[in-house]
């Protein structure tokens, strides 16, 4: 293949796509969940091998810095500690607990005021994958809107990597 677009004709029956949403579960159209202040919610739980290759978030929350004050997590074959850790506007290339318009190839938020959060970033995993989101505010998080678009593979080749994302506050003098 030549180029990123030239595996599209190529039908591979041993791959699945899924995804994982916050679909009203009663058949309603309230489409979300709710994250109370303090607690961390899974937003996806997979099991086997898989890639993860699209996540949207978008929500809806009274605090003004949320984007800092909600922790994405996310963990790869059962690890024990995160391999992705960040505040969810940071991860999404809005920095500073604020919220505006951000695109580059593998990050997007859109539309106006940059409400809706897209990664692009492919993400394997050989034996099972967690997404959290922990609200470290004071106030609930009453709407977080979710897709996550994954394959599900027989097995994840030795030589797929795992996505690693981190981030860090420092306080220098």
């Amino acid at each position: 293949m030549n180029s990123i677009l030239g595996a599209v004709t190529f039908i591979n029956n041993d791959i699945l796509s899924k995804r994982i949403s916050s679909f009203d579960r009663s058949g309603g159209n309230l489409d979300s969940v709710s994250i109370p202040a303090g607690t961390t919610k899974d937003i996806a739980v997979i099991e086997g091998a898989g890639i993860i290759k699209h996540i949207w978030f978008t929500l809806y929350c009274e605090d003004p810095f949320i984007r800092r004050n909600a922790v994405l997590r996310m963990y790869w074959d059962g690890e024990e500690h995160p391999s992705v850790e960040s505040p969810l506007g940071d991860f999404f290339g809005q920095g500073w607990g604020e919220r505006y318009p951000f695109c580059s190839l593998p990050l997007a938020a859109a539309p106006a005021d940059g409400q809706a959060l897209n990664c692009y970033f492919h993400m394997p995993f050989g034996n099972g994958a967690r997404i959290t989101i922990e609200n470290q505010s004071d106030k609930d998080i009453p709407f977080f809107f979710y897709y996550v678009d994954y394959e599900v593979h027989p097995t994840m080749p030795d030589p797929a990597g795992r996505f690693h994302a981190w981030w860090n506050r420092e306080i220098t003098a």
